[in-house]
């Protein structure tokens, strides 16, 4: 008999407190969102790829011209000592000043490379933070009280996505982003 009114009042307590919380926490909403998707599909994500590309386009035009430009001095070193017109000593010379060049140069593309690497990093940050209020909006009119990127999960149903709707609420509000 104690065992059963211990069980009640267990039970009376239980659902107590359960009433006693908030809507939100006794029941969570999730939500989810494919971002790769929603930035390939916004012009405001075609905006920010543009950018990151045109940023990439000048470092790849800049280390071309340079890689041109070290490629010819070579090609003009190495026909100048080919015709006796320069010492051994000065050819030495030469492909010692070329090889620091051509070392300088590699330096400056991996400077590029991390610099697009930040460039893509700060674009995404700034994209998220762009679309967070459509985000926030559609999670409201959902009552979604969690989020997650869709592609981070194993399974989910597809009633849940809100990608469809926050690229249609982007592209109505924002299309272009200074990154």
């Amino acid at each position: 008999m104690q065992m059963r009114n211990l069980a009640i009042a267990t039970v009376v307590a239980v659902i107590s407190l359960v009433s006693a919380l908030p809507a939100a926490a006794q029941e969570t909403v999730l939500l989810t969102i494919d971002l790769a998707r929603a930035q390939a599909d916004t012009e405001l994500g075609a905006d920010i790829q543009r950018q990151v590309t045109e940023l990439e386009e000048q470092f790849r035009v800049n280390l071309q011209a340079g890689g041109d430009e070290l490629q010819a001095a070579l090609t003009e070193v190495q026909e100048q000592h080919e015709q006796f017109i320069i010492t051994d000593e000065v050819f030495e010379q030469r492909m010692m000043e070329l090889q620091q060049q051509d070392q300088q140069l590699r330096a400056r593309y991996e400077v590029s490379t991390q610099a697009v690497q930040y460039a893509r990093g700060r674009a995404a940050e700034a994209f998220f933070r762009a679309i967070y209020p459509d985000i926030e909006a559609e999670m409201d009119e959902r009552n979604g009280t969690a989020l997650a990127e869709l592609n981070s999960l194993v399974a989910s149903s597809e009633d849940i996505d809100i990608t469809d709707d926050v690229v249609v609420r982007v592209n109505n509000r924002i299309t272009e982003l200074e990154v």
